[in-house]
């Protein structure tokens, strides 16, 4: 027999956990069980007709001819075999007999299972497949070779199975077993290597689905497997539904890599692991969206394209970087597009063109994507780069858009706190972002690193040396929005809702915060994003916000790092191990609280106005557990403000240890964000789904997803502590 069986109720829940595996083969205590030809439920009482809306139709409601269920059968059926609501029981039987549904009343036979312990059918999920996204499936791609004993599909997604080994690497460490963790992502996620490609499909833009309500449908995708290398047609070879992916530079375009013939442009080159340490490196993954509009600026695309090359820059030769750029290929003249181009090529050179200038180059990936969206999403566009990073650690998240330049020494810095965490998977780095009020004025004329930033036309930055008197003269300001040179329009959505597209399409009655929306009054309406801004931090007044505590931390051992000693700037610092240890804990509460379901913590969480910048190990606090694939961005979150928290609160549920990288920041600058200024004054910012049901349900599937796995965790823990 295959039988699935699970707990009774929620206080039997702990007996499901301490039996045994086997329990079943004792023929001699559970008899019945093993009698093979015996069913485990039996009926009771009479068959009866199920009333169908066949019936109804037939009886004169010509409006059951409309009723939409059962989508994996043809529509012609299904007002055959969708039941009117009420009329069947989870514990009724119901069968097709020449053609008419019966149902029957059944229970289970006595002395069957253990006490507590019940069978259940298993779920067609037919249905479910019509609402997962990839991202919600990731964990299930290499199910077979991964470390982790199994899945369980869930209405969220699929979630990992732990076993006795799937505990703490640190209480593995305590019972002294080695502690060989390094590689298993490598092996066990769906993101790329030095050598092999990620196979992942990403969103760039997605839809909603007529039904099921809060369901989407990806419009356009892009995938590295397509990925051509620097092919000159790629307007040409586009295909409808999917982006093209063009290599323009490779780090592996001169390698021999197994399978790839001289000239063939389609077998995409990769990564050269000569270059780097793919178990301690830390890859920069960088996005850019060069929009039509920026297309018809020339300065303007040259200067994003500066940003994005200064931060490889500063990044340095011995870490690897990729950069993705988007390039919208619906504009009309197609001249201008070929021109933007030629404009990557020429600041980004090719395999084959590489000058003594480009030598900061050498480790990096740089990509075209293509595609006749205006905008796609950016969230999707990271976690392409993401996953075609081929080192264990990634910092991602920065965005160019807004002017921002990491600071110097930044991979050093990032280097050797992956070097200390080796043996210490499942942190994640804070790297905290700035708008500095003043450009760098130091004296540095005719030094030989001022004239190549001149002539390659790159902005400079600071280092952590200026970080007491940055703090000092407070030249530096953590609110982004008020320097930006496009101010947003608003955050309501201009969409009208259907009358159709209400609250009750989040399934099971769940909802964050009030059920029924307000009218908006028309102050409400003409709320510019600052005052919102003002609005959100007086909802969270009664605490402070995990952004601000972050900062906070990080100030604090930052300026320690630079003077070297205990006492900091001013001796204000705080910075034992006691102090640090518990601001690590009140930010990973601040970070859990958010997904609380509050409407206050809802909001502050949906209109958080930065991308955070983060420092990200791909093995998990547990063995088995791959942050790539656990934890991905959701793509249909489109907009650029739209739950830009909420993957580093879902890193805090799944107990990732959330710390600040010190010394690291970025920051734009005067010089950095009139660059990147353009002719339209303001922007849309908020989610861009047309529905606010469906951005509901993406988020409650978001917080379920990670707060079940936690769960799973949890009882992990407490039955291999006893």
């Amino acid at each position: 027999k295959s039988v699935l069986y699970t707990a009774a109720d929620v206080h039997s829940g702990k007996k499901l956990l301490d039996l045994s595996t086997n329990w079943f083969e004792d023929k001699t205590k559970y008899a019945l069980y093993n009698q093979k030809e015996m069913a485990l439920q039996k009926y009771e009482g009479t068959k009866s007709q199920v009333q169908t809306y066949r019936t109804l139709y037939e009886n004169g409601d010509k409006e059951a001819k409309d009723v939409k269920c059962m989508y994996w059968a043809p529509k012609d059926y299904q007002m055959d075999i969708c039941t009117v609501e009420g009329t069947v029981s989870s514990d009724d039987v119901v069968t097709l007999e020449n053609g008419v549904l019966y149902k029957q009343k059944f229970r289970l036979r006595k002395d069957v299972f253990p006490p507590g312990i019940n069978s259940f059918p298993f779920f067609h999920f037919q249905e479910w497949k019509r609402v997962y996204r990839s991202t919600q499936l990731l964990m299930s791609q290499n199910a077979r070779s991964a470390a982790s004993p199994g899945l369980i599909v869930t209405k969220e997604g699929s979630l990992p199975l732990f076993n006795t080994e799937s505990t703490s690497w640190r209480k593995q460490s305590k019972l002294g077993k080695p502690k060989i963790v390094s590689n298993d992502w490598m092996i066990s996620d769906t993101g790329s290597t030095s050598s092999r490609q990620s196979s992942n499909k990403f969103c760039l833009k997605s839809s909603l689905k007529g039904y099921p309500k809060g369901a989407t449908v990806c419009n356009v995708s892009a995938s590295w497997m397509g990925a051509r290398a620097n092919d000159s047609s790629s307007s040409s070879t586009m295909v409808e539904g999917s982006a093209t992916v063009n290599i323009i530079r490779s780090p592996a375009a001169t390698s021999k890599l197994r399978g790839k013939k001289k000239g063939d442009s389609a077998i995409p080159s990769w990564w050269d692991d000569k270059l780097f340490d793919a178990v301690n490196g830390v890859t920069l993954s960088l996005t850019l969206q060069i929009t039509s509009t920026d297309m018809k600026d020339e300065s303007v695309v040259k200067n994003l394209l500066s940003l994005a090359d200064s931060n490889i820059y500063a990044w340095g030769t011995n870490q690897p970087s990729v950069l993705l750029i988007y390039l919208d290929a619906s504009v009309e003249d197609g001249d201008i597009l070929a021109r933007t181009r030629e404009l990557v090529k020429e600041t980004f050179g090719t395999n084959d063109s590489d000058t003594p200038q480009m030598a900061h180059l050498k480790s990096s990936l740089v990509t075209i994507v293509e595609s006749e969206e205006p905008s796609v999403s950016r969230k999707a566009l990271m976690n392409m780069a993401a996953h075609a990073a081929p080192t264990r650690w990634i910092v991602t998240g920065l965005e160019l858009e807004r002017g921002l330049v990491l600071s110097k020494e930044a991979s050093l810095h990032a280097t050797r706190e992956a070097l200390v965490h080796t043996n210490m998977p499942g942190h994640v780095f804070v790297i905290p972002q700035f708008a500095s009020t003043r450009d760098d004025t130091r004296a540095n004329a005719g030094k030989e690193e001022d004239v190549f930033l001149t002539e390659r036309h790159l902005f400079s930055s600071v280092g952590a040396d200026l970080l007491p008197m940055i703090r000092e003269k407070q030249t530096m300001s953590s609110n982004l929005e008020e320097f930006d040179c496009m101010k947003c329009s608003g955050s309501k959505l201009d969409a009208v809702e259907d009358k159709d597209d209400d609250e009750s399409g989040l399934g099971g009655g769940e909802s964050f915060g009030d059920d029924e929306e307000e009218e908006a009054s028309p102050d409400e309406e003409e709320e510019d994003d600052g005052q919102q801004r003002r609005r959100l931090t007086e909802l969270s007044s009664f605490e402070k916000s995990a952004e601000v505590q972050l900062e906070d931390l990080w100030w604090n051992l930052s300026v320690v790092q630079v003077y070297g000693t205990a006492g900091g700037f001013n001796s204000k610092v705080k910075t034992s191990l006691s102090t640090v240890s518990k601001a690590e804990d009140h930010i990973e509460v601040a970070l859990i609280t958010l997904l609380d379901r509050s409407k206050d913590h809802e909001q502050y969480l949906r209109h958080f106005d930065k991308s955070p910048i983060l420092m990200i190990d791909r093995n998990g606090p547990r063995k088995g557990m791959m942050t790539l694939d656990l934890a991905a961005e959701v793509e249909e979150f489109r907009g650029r403000k739209c739950y830009n928290l909420l993957r580093l609160a879902q890193l805090a549920v799944l107990g990732y240890n959330i710390n600040v990288l010190p010394g690291v920041f970025a920051a734009s600058y005067p010089k950095t964000r009139s660059a990147v200024c353009k002719k339209e004054n303001t922007q849309r910012c908020d989610c861009e789904l047309e529905s606010e049901a469906t951005i509901k349900q993406l988020l409650i599937d978001e917080v379920k997803r990670p707060g079940k796995i936690a769960v799973l965790m949890n009882e992990l823990e407490s039955n291999v502590d006893q």
